[in-house]
């Protein structure tokens, strides 16, 4: 009887044994109020054991596929191939929506806030604030869903995301989301065309509603991704390219009277006085600073080095400005009603486009190899703005449509925006003449410089009291004001800018004929 009692004592210890040796190929059920088999196995009796068709441990939480694609800079046109992150609206973990904000830049040209093009949430930010971040570079990775990866990414493209399996809280295993930084621009938008109205449309329900919404024909948006179809990048790309083509055909007028125009590329259109102007208020120095030169200061040398290589010549003169001064003076209280602060600025800018309508030759671009030129139908007046940023030379569209009122609205929104660093691209480009108020800071003569393509540029000294003689030979207190310009020599003589100077200075100093010649 002992040596019995001592083999049933034995037995649970030999069953568990045989069991652990046999693990690798079966797994075991255990008792309900056990939930994992291995750890429990001194405190559990382990039934039969069940044939299990995998090895692996596995959880109750279902997993589920996503993809991580690269949110990449595109090309936001005139040529910037390169931009400054000036703030983050986003951090890793957050979710995103179409269109929402992600960041906001700096280009050469303006201050722009890249909006998001899926839905997700953001898995990596790969660049911090002042970092330089290159086109076709991506700014973030962000995790979308399946049905979301294939709206955005042609079959082609799939190299370029990443599949992650999520698991959500209380899962075995944990994955980190790995980050894409292609250093290869993507390709150029396709170029919009009309295909064969029998053409079959393949898209997902996501793409047709946006579409709706946009009231966009998916007939005419080329489809990059596997037989044609049309992802969201397609349509999205489609929406910015016809943007752009209207935006530029709504700014030339319908009839022109001046030869066909020579294509041209636009110039950045804001100036830095100086990097060393990030110094100013600071005291003084114990050692030697060294600041890199980029942003707004980084295009004052391209524009510089380009306006350096233009032969100019400088003309001065010296305007009476009796006249125009009891006009602003008469006109001050009409800009309060509207609650627009009335200046001279506007007042001079309307005289200078007054003016071209003789002299069209000075509103016009020079093309690079100065082989042609294109007399410019729209006065885009560009006006020199002291900010806190630096010199922005922002441009008032279509001056010769416009009222003095108009102008001095114009001005204001221009000045506001420049301060808060908030310009567009579409503020800073397509000026076709520029005139610089060096008055305001207390100068009476400039020798400006110019603005390439376009071919000449005024600038406006203070108004000064000084001793004149009147037509009866007494002396009195005349206001008077200095004016510099400069042009470009190969296409422009001095006798031109000296004529058209002289008209500009019988408008101011005889308003009448100014508004006489209104239109």
């Amino acid at each position: 009887m002992s040596a019995f009692r001592r083999t049933l004592q034995l037995l649970p210890t030999l069953q568990r044994s045989y069991h652990v040796q046999n693990m690798s190929s079966k797994c075991y059920v255990a008792h309900p109020a056990t939930h994992c088999p291995v750890k429990r196995a001194r405190h559990t009796v382990v039934s039969s054991p069940v044939p299990c068709p995998s090895r692996d441990l596995h959880t109750s939480v279902p997993q589920h596929n996503a993809t991580v694609v690269p949110f990449k800079l595109s090309d936001i046109g005139e040529g910037i191939a390169e931009v400054t992150i000036k703030e983050w609206y986003v951090n890793v973990g957050d979710e995103v929506a179409q269109f929402d904000n992600i960041c906001e830049v700096q280009s050469d040209k303006a201050t722009v806030t890249i909006t998001c093009r899926y839905d997700g949430i953001v898995r990596a930010v790969h660049f911090a604030e002042e970092d330089i971040c290159k086109v076709g570079q991506a700014l973030v990775d962000i995790e979308v869903s399946d049905e979301e990866a294939e709206n955005v990414l042609p079959s082609n493209s799939s190299s370029e995301t990443v599949p992650v399996p999520i698991q959500t809280q209380g899962s075995a295993t944990s994955s980190a989301t790995p980050s894409a930084t292609p250093s290869a621009a993507p390709p150029p938008p396709p170029t919009p065309a009309t295909p064969a109205p029998e053409r079959e449309i393949l898209t997902t329900p996501a793409v047709r509603k946006l579409a709706a919404d946009k009231k966009v024909d998916l007939v005419l948006v080329p489809g990059s991704g596997k037989g044609g179809r049309i992802t969201k990048d397609d349509l999205l790309n489609y929406l910015a390219s016809a943007g752009s083509a209207t935006e530029q055909v709504s700014q030339e007028p319908l009839v022109r009277r001046e030869p066909a125009p020579i294509a041209t590329i636009p110039t950045a259109q804001f100036w830095n006085s100086s990097p060393t102007s990030q110094l100013m208020g600071g005291g003084n120095q114990s050692e030697d600073t060294v600041v890199d030169i980029k942003g707004i200061a980084k295009v004052m040398v391209k524009t510089m080095s380009a306006a350096q290589q233009v032969p100019r010549f400088t003309y001065h003169d010296e305007y009476s400005m009796d006249n125009i001064v009891q006009l602003k003076d008469m006109i001050k209280k009409l800009g309060k009603e509207h609650k627009i602060k009335l200046t001279f600025m506007p007042l001079l800018i309307k005289a200078a486009s007054q003016a071209m309508a003789d002299f069209p030759m000075v509103n016009a671009h020079v093309n690079s190899d100065c082989t042609a030129i294109t007399y410019k139908a729209s006065h885009n007046i560009g006006i020199a703005t002291d900010t806190p940023h630096g010199l922005m030379v922002p441009n008032i569209k279509n001056v010769q449509n416009l009222s003095i009122l108009d102008i001095a609205s114009e001005l204001d929104r221009l000045k506001t925006l420049g301060n808060n660093n908030k310009l567009s691209a579409d503020d800073v480009t397509g000026g076709t003449f520029s005139l610089s108020n060096v008055g305001a800071v207390g100068g009476t003569y400039a020798s400006p410089m110019l603005v390439v393509p376009e071919v000449c540029i005024g600038a406006f000294g203070k108004i000064q009291t000084r001793p004149a003689f009147n037509t009866a030979g007494e002396v009195y207190a005349a206001n008077t004001m200095c004016v510099s310009w400069s042009g470009d020599h190969r296409v422009l003589d001095g006798a031109t800018v000296a004529r058209y100077s002289n008209t500009l200075k019988r408008y101011l100093e005889n308003p009448s004929l100014l508004l006489f010649y209104l239109k």
